[in-house]
């Protein structure tokens, strides 16, 4: 197996974790639940779609509904190897389509790096028809990450009230994860950070407790009594008004 076979199977065990990701991917937990939480409601957006923060475009393949895929994304020093996936680029202000120019938005893990929430949601509905469907993800349990960019964390609540506020409906919302769930991730999390900083040596050292880690999180997970005020992330569908704020 040659060097890219296996750089291809990482990257995508990254995103889509399987029987490979449950035994060497430390986020694991966190990335099944928004695998299923993203796949279980691809189908709900169509037309055409635009995957803001889209990075390497790593969900494309789920949306089969949809005509048109157009990924826009900010320019960050240290990530030019997703730029060759990035359609437009975002300037921070203003996202560069005519009003009412998408069918349907994806937004995954993007918001805890915007510093201008409120501007942003204002846009999101200013690039979506009347109508249109908005597919958006954020963590609420999870640690500081893709520093310095990283500035919030929002409960299920503030984002209803800020969807609601920049004219969008609610149709569905649900968490990911539980407080079993969560407690493993970030044992393994500390492991992780407290390890070597080579990557290799971390990798190696790490794949038993991740074994150990998910198993435990998934077997008491399900066995034990649901309880979601920890949780890893929050999943809305929303829905442009047709009476526009």
């Amino acid at each position: 197996m040659n060097k890219q076979i296996v750089k291809n199977i990482i990257k995508r065990e990254k995103f889509f974790p399987g029987i490979i990701g449950f035994f060497i991917n430390h986020n694991f937990l966190i990335r099944i639940g928004l695998k299923k939480g993203i796949q279980q409601n691809a189908n709900r957006l169509e037309g055409k779609l635009l995957d803001f923060g889209c990075g390497s475009k790593p969900y494309k393949e789920l949306f089969e509904k949809a005509d048109e895929y157009i990924g826009i994304d900010l320019k960050i020093e240290g990530r030019e190897e997703n730029h060759q996936y990035v359609d437009k680029f975002y300037d921070g202000k203003v996202i560069p389509f005519d009003d009412n120019t998408f069918d349907s938005l994806l937004c995954t893990e993007v918001l805890e790096h915007v510093f201008n929430i409120e501007e942003l949601l204002k846009e999101f509905n200013r690039v979506l028809k009347k109508g249109g469907k908005a597919l958006i993800t954020t963590p609420f349990m999870w640690e500081e990450h893709e520093m310095p960019y990283d500035y919030a964390r929002y409960t299920t609540p503030a984002l209803m009230h800020l969807y609601k506020k920049h004219g969008f409906e609610v149709i569905h919302t649900f968490k990911t994860g539980n407080y079993i769930e969560v407690i493993s991730q970030f044992s393994l999390n500390y492991i992780k950070n407290i390890l070597p900083s080579n990557k290799i040596i971390r990798q190696i050292i790490l794949l038993p407790f991740i074994f150990l880690f998910n198993l435990f999180g998934l077997i008491f997970g399900l066995i034990l009594p649901k309880d979601q005020t920890a949780y890893f992330n929050n999943i809305f569908i929303l829905e442009k008004s047709v009476n526009n704020y």
